[in-house]
């Protein structure tokens, strides 16, 4: 089951300003939706925030986004459709990407992803360095 990350409106200020970041209104509601859809896409942070509470623009949303990334409080996710969803957890561990959704969650295997790091570090070529390893679970839902 995928863990959600609550924070106050305070705490979020104060993990904002530890990265370095000034937290403007609109970081402070971009992360505080992140923190409550765990993977999602600019897109879905956008209809997240569409509440009528000072409508931020998409791309608003997106360089918010971005910033937060860029401070390391999310991690960028690819998906097989294409679509980059951020992730509130940024360490390493795998995601089920259910297709006929177009949704990601949070698999926590722990042994499985360290093996298969460990597995490709032994085998990498010289001069190449891993920086991550994703490891992504394609599923549909199955009817009974």
């Amino acid at each position: 089951m995928e863990e959600r990350q609550q924070y106050t409106e305070e705490e979020i200020r104060e993990r904002l300003n530890q990265c370095g970041l000034k937290a403007t209104p609109q970081r402070v509601r971009v992360y505080e939706a992140m923190c409550e859809l765990g993977h999602a896409s600019a897109d879905a942070v956008f209809h997240q925030l569409g509440d009528g509470q000072g409508k931020m623009t998409l791309a608003t949303v997106y360089n918010v986004l971005e910033s937060l990334t860029d401070a390391g409080l999310l991690i960028r996710r690819p998906s097989f459709s294409s679509k980059m969803f951020f992730d509130v957890h940024p360490d390493a561990h795998c995601h089920i990407y259910q297709q006929d959704t177009l949704s990601m969650t949070d698999f926590r295997d722990e042994v499985l992803q360290r093996s298969v790091e460990e597995r490709i570090r032994a085998q990498l070529p010289p001069g190449l360095q891993l920086d991550r390893v994703e490891i992504q679970i394609l599923c549909h839902a199955h009817e009974s």
